[in-house]
């Protein structure tokens, strides 16, 4: 499972840097003083350090790790053939929600 979509906090955030990094090259070209595109690209700053805080804020959080009886099925015959670390990695791919090792400790106790 991957993080939920970002929340409208930080969406606004990314929206308000690019915006402000636009408005910074165009004051530049267009010949205003020196000082207004400087300005512009420190507030462009700031709102990506805000966006970026916020989408920090929502860190994953560790699922359970559930198996298929078809996954098991492999796993245990990985296992079987001496390849604990492959089953490991594979069910890593399966269980992206979980924490590695969470998912270490649940293959093998299979």
């Amino acid at each position: 499972m991957r993080n939920p979509k970002p929340a409208p906090k930080s969406a606004l955030a990314f929206s308000g840097a690019a915006l402000f990094c636009v408005v910074a090259v165009i004051t530049r070209i267009a010949g205003s003083p020196t000082i207004v595109p400087i300005i512009a690209i420190i507030v462009a700053g700031i709102a990506l350090f805000i966006g970026l805080s916020s989408r920090a804020s929502l860190k994953m959080v560790d699922h359970p790790v559930v198996f298929t009886d078809d996954q098991v099925t492999q796993l245990r015959e990985l296992k079987s053939r001496g390849q604990e670390a492959a089953a490991i990695r594979q069910a890593q791919l399966w269980s992206r929600g979980s924490s590695n090792d969470a998912v270490a400790d649940a293959v093998r106790k299979l």
